[in-house]
C-alpha cells in the first residue's frame, strides 16, 4: 500500500532519502572485495561496526529517556506545589476574614460585650478578588 504524498516538500525530501539510502548501498557494495572470503570478512566488518552504533543510540536512547522521566517528575512535583487562582483566592478571603474576626473579638470589651469598634470593624467589607473575577 503506497503512502500518498501530499505536497512537494514532501516528495522531496521522500526522493532524498532513497537516493541516500541507494548511494549507501552502491557505496558498500563498491568496496567489498571481489574475493567471496574477503567479502565475507568486510560485509561482517560493516555488520559489527552498525551493530557498535546500534548499542551505541540504544544506550543514548536510555539515557535520554531517563532524563525525560527525571524531567517528568520535576515537573509533576513543581505541580503539586503550585494551587489554582480560586484556590488562592478562598484562602486570601478565608485568613481576611479570620483576621478580622480576631480584631473583633480584641477590640470586645469586657470580653464578649460587643462595642462600637468591634461593631466597626465587623462592618469592613471583604476584599475585592485580586486574582480572579
Amino acid at each position: 500500500m503506497s503512502r500518498r504524498i501530499r505536497t512537494a516538500e514532501e516528495s522531496a525530501r521522500r526522493e532524498s532519502a532513497l537516493t541516500k539510502e541507494a548511494m549507501r548501498t552502491l557505496l558498500a557494495d563498491s568496496t567489498a572485495p571481489r574475493d567471496p572470503r574477503g567479502r565475507g570478512d568486510h560485509y561482517r566488518k560493516h555488520l559489527t561496526d552498525a551493530h557498535r552504533t546500534i548499542e551505541i543510540l540504544q544506550n543514548r536512547i536510555k539515557e535520554v529517556e531517563a532524563e525525560r522521566d527525571a524531567a517528568k517528575a520535576d515537573k509533576d512535583y513543581t505541580l503539586s506545589l503550585c494551587v489554582t487562582r480560586t484556590v488562592a483566592e478562598e484562602a486570601r478571603l478565608a485568613a481576611f476574614r479570620l483576621a478580622r474576626g480576631k480584631a473583633s473579638l480584641l477590640a470586645e470589651w469586657p470580653p464578649g460585650a460587643p462595642t462600637s469598634m468591634s461593631h466597626a470593624i465587623d462592618c469592613i467589607p471583604d476584599p475585592k478578588p485580586k486574582w480572579t473575577k
